[in-house]
């Protein structure tokens, strides 16, 4: 059996929102976002700036203040952890 090439759409799509950033190089997980430099965090299955916040794809930044901005990011990251901690009780649960 002869084996198939590995597609470069391949990589990219086991990146969410591959389509939404730029310059996306998918051997580093790298790419840019409206100019910045973001990394892709594949535990999470997210983008993240290089200083660990998440990319927030959906909402212009320019329109929040900072403190709308902060509380953005807090509940973004709040929503993240919830998300992951129904999963992982959910794997658990599914697994007995």
């Amino acid at each position: 059996m002869a084996e198939k090439p590995v597609k470069e759409s391949h990589f990219k799509a086991s990146f969410v929102d591959y389509r939404l950033v730029d310059n996306l190089d998918y051997h580093t997980g790298t790419a840019k976002f409206q100019g910045k430099e973001v990394k892709y965090d594949r535990k999470n299955h997210r983008w993240t700036y290089l200083n660990n916040r998440p990319v927030n794809f959906h909402t212009p930044s320019e329109c929040n203040t900072p403190a709308e901005e902060e509380d953005t990011i807090q509940v973004e990251e709040l929503l993240e952890t919830t998300k992951w901690t129904i999963v992982a009780a959910t794997q658990k649960l599914s697994l007995r």
